[in-house]
């Protein structure tokens, strides 16, 4: 009988030693091939948010977690935000966050080290981010994100089941921290510039608008706003110059918070300001309430707010206005946030300088008639919007479709304005209007081209808007359903001048017949049905093949025709 020989313990030992190391080998390979997604993924992103789930989405597949979630930096309040997440809530993104040293990212990205806990929870230096859903997980490992010995943010992964973190892990998820925080640091920066020139054509935007006072009260309320929110403010008020009472009167005001009482007025003679005679610069106030005149102390008291920047509005040295912003908080405004309220104020104060020059008669009462179409225009498309009972939009989506209404009706008014009010190239508004539709409804994932082709036809204001509502509707209509599942698409409109009959067309290489849609018309299409046979007592048709799907309108036009 043949006798089995136990197998030498040197011999066991080299073979373990050899799986161990196939094993590491393998594993290094897996991280390997996860670190190139990240990088291709990042590669094929142009915008940060798109970098930021790939990196977020890639980490949690590879690593077998329940949660990826990246925080970056805001260096002016020294918080790290919640910037994406695979496992939180959704809704926490752009609002959760952690202080420096808070909860153990926070502590991961002030010490620079990463923290690998087996029970978070039980850890002295767990904070739960409010409405997360944090509780859910067990386990968190945190690295921090730095780039050039600067901390840009942090990185944290979770389990829902307890997990003790091997060395392995803790290496890969440290080395994924160090090869994407350069990428996000840039990445932030291009984002940071692009957030400026915003900025920047907002504030050029809104100094253009204002050249009438006509519109100055709408465009105030306007300013109001976007200054509040690009600062982070939670109240601005826009005070200007009544010189027959001596004082600074509220014009527009902006509350992220409902029935706020309105802000008193300043008088010229007895400035609230403690220990303030005149201005000179901006005012930044820490601690309001005690630094103000009783009756403007008790008016910051009742709404809650206790810091301010007072910015004068000054045109060749003489102040004219105010620009007040208010925060709950006090010391909450960075220099930078200073520099762009101070321009905004320049801005502001040079528009209503100039809207008081204007002075022909005929130019106010030919822009009062075009205000009065537009509003009604307005309040029409409103309307319709309001009686929509098929409308499934959410109230976000309904306020973006009517701002991209409104907005062309506003690329009418100003090709007039800058025409002097005669008739306006119709396809130089098309091109302007579908310009901003296609920038602010195109998804992420589509690259889509959009052509404007044909004849320049010059039509009144009043055709003009209508067509312009209908080609802005036509398009976002083949933008929400012709490209469904698709990453690329094209959009043609063409612009032809039949003999006194005006043929627009709007084609798309879209899903077409593919798509199956037989429910009624849209809000969208019925917008144009409407515009087409009212205003521009034409007829509309549309027509959906395997190739795409084409919408027809013909109208008849007169170049004469100066009717608003």
């Amino acid at each position: 009988m043949p006798v089995v020989k136990e197998a030498k313990p040197q011999t066991r030992a080299a073979s373990n030693h050899a799986a161990a190391l196939r094993a590491e080998l393998q594993r290094k390979k897996k991280e390997l091939t996860a670190i190139r997604e990240i990088l291709l993924s990042i590669n094929a992103s142009s915008d940060l948010r798109s970098i930021l789930n790939g990196i977020a989405q890639t980490t949690t597949r590879v690593m077998g977690v329940d949660s990826t979630s990246i925080y970056l930096l805001d260096r002016s309040s020294q918080r790290l935000i919640l910037k994406a997440t695979t496992g939180l809530f959704p809704e926490a993104v752009d609002h959760g966050y952690l202080r420096m040293g808070e909860g153990l990212t926070g502590w991961a990205a002030q010490h620079r080290q990463w923290v690998a806990v087996r029970d978070a929870q039980r850890d002295p230096r767990f904070h739960e981010v409010p409405n997360t859903r944090e509780r859910l997980f067990k386990s968190l490992m945190a690295v921090p994100l730095i780039s050039q010995d600067r901390v840009v943010g942090a990185m944290n992964v979770q389990t829902r089941r307890r997990h003790t973190w091997t060395a392995g892990e803790i290496e890969f998820v440290s080395l994924i921290g160090e090869v994407v925080a350069g990428i996000l640091e840039r990445a932030i920066l291009q984002e940071e510039s692009e957030r400026k020139v915003r900025e920047m054509q907002a504030v050029a935007e809104v100094s253009r608008a204002a050249i009438s006072p006509l519109y100055l009260d709408e465009t105030l309320r306007v300013v109001a706003e976007m200054g509040a929110r690009a600062v982070n403010a939670r109240h601005c008020s826009v005070l200007l110059l009544d010189e027959t009472v001596r004082a600074f009167m509220p014009r527009a005001i902006y509350d992220r918070k409902p029935n706020v009482p309105p802000e008193p007025s300043w008088s010229l003679d007895d400035l609230p300001l403690l220990n303030l005679e005149r201005f000179s610069g901006p005012v930044l106030v820490n601690e309001a309430c005690g630094k103000l005149q009783p009756s403007h102390a008790a008016w910051a008291a009742q709404a809650q707010l206790n810091g301010l920047l007072c910015v004068p509005m000054q045109v060749r040295d003489r102040t004219i206005g105010l620009l007040n912003m208010w925060t709950e908080s006090a010391g909450e405004f960075a220099e930078a946030q200073v520099e762009l309220c101070i321009t905004l104020a320049n801005q502001i104060a040079l528009a209503i300088e100039n809207a008081h020059l204007i002075g022909n008669a005929a130019i106010v009462k030919e822009m009062n008639h075009r205000v009065k179409n537009n509003l009604q225009n307005v309040v029409m498309l409103l309307q319709m919007q309001l009686h929509d009972a098929s409308d499934k939009l959410t109230p976000k989506e309904v306020l973006h479709e009517s701002i991209n209404r409104i907005m062309s009706i506003a690329a009418v008014h100003d090709a007039l304005a800058q025409e002097g009010f005669r008739l306006v190239d119709v396809k130089d508004v098309i091109t302007r209007v579908v310009g901003l539709t296609q920038a602010n409804m195109t998804r992420p994932d589509l690259q889509l081209t959009i052509h404007v082709i044909g004849d320049s036809l010059r039509m009144s204001s009043r055709a003009a808007t209508a067509l312009a509502l209908c080609v802005n509707e036509l398009v976002q209509n083949a933008m929400e359903h012709a490209f469904v599942s698709r990453g690329q698409g094209e959009i043609t409109i063409s612009l032809i001048d039949c003999g006194g009959t005006l043929e627009v067309e709007v084609r798309d290489n879209g899903l077409g017949t593919a798509a199956g849609r037989t429910e009624a018309p849209s809000l969208g299409l019925n917008i144009v049905n409407m515009l087409v046979r009212e205003d521009l007592r034409g007829d509309f048709t549309l027509q959906r093949t395997a190739h795409g799907t084409t919408a027809r309108i013909r109208a008849p036009f007169s170049y004469t025709d100066t009717a608003g």
